[in-house]
């Protein structure tokens, strides 16, 4: 991650101290500990943090959500203002089954090189998981590690994000706190950076491109637009703040994002044949998936299904339907028949020319 930029007027200057502050993230986790032993003033809460006012003021503000289960209540005394929980803050307590799933899930994330030791979260799920084993009894912590040997994940390991953590703290903070970034953002298909006005929503791993991304509304662009975390050469602060839009992660990316790739969603009807056809038939790529119709195999044709679904128009529809070759045929639209077709056509000519 290049040094953040910064303009006068539109930006925040980044603190020199920054690299001996908590992360957001990180104090939302520690806050409720720290209230649920007694109360804080704010001074202290600026003091322990190293933080400005302002900073604590969001920061409560931030965890007393109306939503919250554990809102955070205030006081004021002469010249202070004190915080504590409004309600006796507990630490989940897991069942035994539960602390083992919670292990096991870890081994197959662990996998994609999410948690691994060049992972910005590596020292979260150390700890976390340091804590579960510890409260394992001795039986179940040594049947644990066995089972850990056996499940596994069929994972691709993920980049390195570790050069990346500061840039995804940044992302996570400004999506917390509804500030406006701004990116130097590369674009593969143009090779080019450009600079972009960004709201974040959310930062999640997407594991058709086994990276991880951040979705937002891009003010270029008009739209929510999911972008590659390492594709950011730069990014800062502005002193703007968005009202967020009615925005849910999984609905957005079913809609709108199909094989990684961002597009309007289309209708689309595919055949299938062989061997195919029966990974067609058993297999749900899409939650709009439905089977049109299906014929038998016979002794001069092959058996098929033809299914349809409503996914996001694009490249990465393109590369799925090409994945499948030469056991697939695109019924509808026309349009994308005559793209697929394009692009075979293509191949074809870089194969046999000499």
């Amino acid at each position: 991650m290049e040094s953040a930029k910064t303009s006068k007027g539109d930006s925040f200057n980044q603190s020199d101290s920054s690299s001996r502050r908590k992360r957001l993230s990180d104090r939302l986790i520690i806050l409720p500990e720290l209230l649920a032993n007694r109360r804080w003033s704010q001074k202290e809460l600026m003091d322990y943090f190293g933080v400005d006012r302002k900073t604590i003021v969001n920061l409560i503000d931030t965890f007393s959500q109306p939503d919250s289960p554990n809102p955070v209540t205030q006081e004021r005394e002469g010249r202070h203002i004190y915080y504590s929980l409004a309600t006796e803050y507990q630490s989940p307590r897991l069942t035994l089954s539960e602390s083992a799933t919670l292990l096991l899930a870890q081994e197959a994330i662990g996998a994609t090189g999410l948690l691994g030791n060049q992972s910005p979260f590596a020292r979260h799920a150390r700890s976390m998981l340091k804590k579960v084993r510890a409260s394992l009894p001795p039986a179940l912590h040594a049947r644990l590690n066995a089972m850990s040997r056996v499940y596994g994940a069929a994972t691709v390991p993920a980049k390195d994000f570790a050069r990346h953590s500061e840039t995804i703290d940044q992302l996570v903070t400004a999506a917390i706190e509804r500030r406006t970034v701004r990116m130097s953002y590369y674009t593969m298909a143009s090779d080019e950076t450009k600079e972009r006005d960004f709201d974040p929503y959310a930062v999640y791993f997407d594991p058709d491109g086994a990276t991880l991304k951040v979705i937002g509304w891009d003010h270029l662009r008009q739209a929510f637009i999911p972008f590659a975390i390492d594709h950011i050469r730069a990014l800062q602060f502005t002193k703007r703040t968005f009202a967020p839009k009615r925005f849910d992660l999984r609905d957005h990316l079913e809609t709108y994002c199909f094989n990684g790739i961002h597009g309007n969603p289309i209708t689309v009807r595919l055949r299938a044949y062989g061997v195919t056809a029966r990974v067609f038939a058993e297999r749900k790529f899409h939650r709009s998936q439905r089977k049109v119709a299906s014929t038998p195999k016979t002794e001069t044709a092959p058996e098929t299904i033809t299914i349809e679904m409503r996914v996001a128009r694009g490249r990465g529809l393109e590369r799925f339907i090409l994945s499948f070759l030469p056991d697939i045929e695109v019924l509808a639209p026309a349009e994308l028949r005559s793209k697929v077709a394009e692009l075979l056509h293509s191949s074809q000519q870089r194969h046999t020319a000499e």
